[in-house]
């Protein structure tokens, strides 16, 4: 995989919302100590601040992490809970999610995650959720 890269996020909430919303921008990829990582920047809408995000992953592991106007860091375990805090300017929401499935695969032109998870915001069932997170050469 080259070190320029193009990155497709695309997320669904599965129980609460019927259209995906997906995320295409360009990143920076690179591999250390067998772990993967990707850093792009994403802005929500042009009025407002860039955030920066982390990704890293290596077999049954998968971590988010977003800094800027959103904070929060999401780790997904194959099988396990793991918790986290989503914080906005405005608020902040305790989560925590149950990774059911976590694939990985890994060619030279193409790198996916697919995760699928139960999300719950402060102690409630929300949705079953997938993010589906593609990396290819740019």
């Amino acid at each position: 995989m080259t070190k320029d890269v193009l990155v497709t996020v695309t997320g669904r909430q599965f129980d609460v919302a019927d259209e995906p919303i997906e995320l295409v921008t360009t990143g920076t990829y690179y591999e250390k100590n067998g772990k993967h990582y990707v850093l792009y920047e994403e802005q929500p809408d042009e009025n407002e601040p860039i955030i920066k995000n982390r990704v890293k992953f290596y077999d049954g592991y998968f971590q988010m992490v977003k800094n800027g106007a959103v904070t929060s860091e999401l780790t997904f375990i194959r099988d396990e809970r793991s918790e986290s805090l989503y914080e906005t300017g405005a608020m902040a929401v305790q989560m925590h999610v149950i990774t059911k499935d976590l694939v990985i695969s890994n060619t030279k032109d193409l790198i996916n995650a697919v995760v699928r998870y139960d999300l719950h915001i402060n102690g409630e069932y929300i949705s079953e959720c997938e993010v589906d997170f593609k990396v290819q050469p740019r």
